[in-house]
């Protein structure tokens, strides 16, 4: 590929500590605001759009998550194998954005089609287009996350992209939560097939705009030479011998599984617990991502205040105990459902922003211990667990579904299914978070670490 261009390759290294732009913390944000699009139409309705719209059993749907994860165990760190060797006049990582738009949006659109045709031939249809939706996210989303890395390396202004990033990340999470209902019941009329398939259209489009403003809006200024002679198994060496990246994989598997399965199981606990019509559905997750919206641009104010991994461990911890609790507050109590989901969706937004912030310090303290730079395998590695994360929900949803002899419709639900439905969004999360704040314990990476790390690479 042809060298990097004289813009970026001219840049000082200092630069990466420079104060960023609004607009360019925006335009960062904007390429993972076009990723939640896809993350939130698989999160929120895949799981609940298969079992009563394209005609799986729950069974059947937690097997295609957990199989094409194995998948995934193999392209992802190709994706990042090649991220971490390419060089254009147009950077390293942004290219990927570029290239991967329209293919991404349009896959999204195919896979919440239901096509007309003979049961395996639709289960074929779902595999393949899942298949495909998964491995175009990865080529959008490995150098995305990378790219951070390549635009500063100050860690307040890190922080700060992330917090854009999970705020845009929220509006977007609102026009999928909130929007899609109303446009399945608007252009749907009755046939939730139509309704699906347009809405998530105009889902799609709005994820292609979003990421051609994040390619457009960013650059890369902090200066890494690019290894074109690239070595897998000194890289997987180092990646072993990480042990705060490690850790960061281990915490992407829980965070995003409690994500997944709260979104996962929501539209199963707000149709059949809740009794909730479209309207209430709206409703219920424009609370949550007004929560998360405001979560995520409130965590910078905590951060430069107090240390990122305290505050990470505590939130956890008051999110476990606060999940255990809801589980008591009964379904009847529809408005107090509404206040508490938007409390818990304030803190839970916090964590998102701190999170990615920690994996970047841990890929920072690879290069400083090895010498060596990765981040696109780095990412790689932990998009995987992120992906991984999707497969665990998934089983943890469809697996509780079928122990409690979940059927599809109202007239249907049985005490005990009702009881599995509400510990998917309640007691289940609490566990995970738990879990997670146990393992955010042996993170030792703090701020102190970081500035030395940065000014012993010489940045």
């Amino acid at each position: 590929m042809s060298g990097i261009s004289e813009e970026i390759g001219t840049a000082k290294s200092s630069s990466g500590l420079a104060r960023l732009s609004v607009s360019e913390k925006m335009g960062y944000g904007l390429g993972d605001a076009g990723g939640t699009i896809v993350t939130g139409l698989i999160s929120n309705f895949l799981t609940f759009f298969y079992t009563d719209i394209f005609g799986l059993t729950p069974a059947v749907v937690g097997t295609l998550f957990l199989v094409l994860r194995v998948i995934d165990a193999v392209s992802d760190p190709l994706i990042g194998i090649v991220a971490d060797r390419t060089s254009t006049r147009m950077g390293q990582f942004r290219p990927f954005i570029l290239w991967t738009a329209v293919p991404l949006g349009l896959i999204a659109f195919l896979t919440f089609s239901v096509p007309d045709l003979a049961y395996h031939w639709k289960l074929l249809y779902a595999v393949v287009t899942y298949f495909l939706l998964s491995v175009l996210y990865s080529l959008n989303n490995v150098p995305y996350c990378a790219l951070v890395t390549k635009i500063t390396t100050n860690p307040l202004e890190l922080v700060s992209c992330q917090s854009w990033r999970f705020a845009l990340c929220g509006v977007a999470g609102f026009a999928v939560s909130v929007g899609l209902p109303i446009m399945v019941d608007y252009f749907g009329q009755g046939d939730p097939v139509r309704g699906y398939q347009y809405g998530v259209g105009v889902l799609s489009c709005l994820a292609v705009i979003m990421f051609l403003l994040c390619f457009y809006g960013v650059k890369e200024r902090v200066v890494a030479k690019v290894n074109h002679t690239f070595n897998l198994r000194e890289s997987l060496k180092s990646i072993r011998h990480n042990d705060q990246l490690l850790l960061t994989f281990i915490m992407s598997l829980l965070i995003i599984s409690i994500f997944n399965t709260k979104g996962g199981a929501a539209l199963y606990f707000i149709t059949y617990v809740l009794h909730g019509d479209a309207t209430y559905t709206s409703l219920f997750f424009g609370m949550a991502t007004l929560g998360g919206i405001a979560g995520s641009i409130l965590v910078q104010y905590l951060t430069r205040r107090f240390e990122i991994r305290r505050i990470y461990f505590w939130v956890n911890v008051v999110l476990a105990l606060a999940h255990f609790a809801v589980a008591f507050v009964p379904g009847t109590a529809t408005t107090l459902w509404l206040g508490l989901v938007f409390i818990c969706c304030v803190v839970l937004g916090f964590i998102l922003p701190m999170h990615f912030t920690l994996v970047t310090f841990a890929d920072t303290y690879g290069e400083w211990k090895s010498g060596r730079r990765s981040s696109g395998m780095n990412f790689a590695f932990n998009l995987f667990f992120v992906k991984l994360a999707w497969a665990v929900a998934g089983v943890i949803v469809s697996v509780t579904l079928t122990i409690v002899a979940y059927r599809s419709g109202a007239d249907n639900q049985t005490s005990a299914s009702l009881a599995g439905i509400t510990m998917l969004s309640t007691v289940i999360p609490g566990v995970l978070h738990m879990l997670l704040a146990i393992t955010v314990r042996f993170f030792r990476i703090d701020n102190q670490l970081v500035a030395r790390m940065e000014q012993e690479l010489g940045r």
